[in-house]
């Protein structure tokens, strides 16, 4: 990851949370340019932040496949709110980018929980405890987990 990388993204980070952001579309534009360059240097917080703008709020299908990938990037680079997101994706599927694949879900949000993703750890609990995932059904291994979300 270069400095480059991560100027771009503390500052896209800054703009993106003012409230100049929400007023004027050239800050918008600039800003998600800012996201890109970051992302594109291996900022795990602008891959990150940039997917999820891109997938849940891009304006074509193009996009948010592209989001989906930025994503994936920063799950394989331990974000945990990606590796939690990319738990959802490969659970339920979002073809032509993710497929439907039980093992990458489960290996996804066990990464996340193990850095203490609370939703994650939840997710586990009902995973052993409905046996959900091609797990099988695993009391003791739950309770842990609750143990673990406190």
């Amino acid at each position: 990851m270069s400095l480059l990388g991560n100027l771009a993204a503390w500052s896209a980070y800054a703009l993106f949370r003012s409230p100049l952001a929400r007023r004027s579309k050239w800050i918008h534009n600039k800003t998600m340019k800012l996201f890109r360059v970051g992302a594109q240097r291996g900022s795990v917080k602008a891959l990150s932040t940039y997917g999820f703008l891109l997938h849940f709020r891009g304006a074509d299908a193009a996009s948010k496949e592209q989001g989906a990938l930025y994503i994936q990037a920063a799950a394989e680079r331990g974000d945990s709110r990606s590796q939690y997101q990319m738990g959802k994706l490969y659970e339920s599927g979002y073809p032509p980018v993710i497929f439907k694949i039980a093992d990458k879900a489960f290996d996804n949000y066990k990464a996340a929980a193990e850095q203490g993703h609370p939703i994650a750890m939840q997710r586990m609990v009902d995973i052993y405890t409905k046996g959900e995932l091609g797990r099988d059904v695993d009391i003791a291994a739950a309770k842990q987990w609750e143990a673990k979300l406190g």
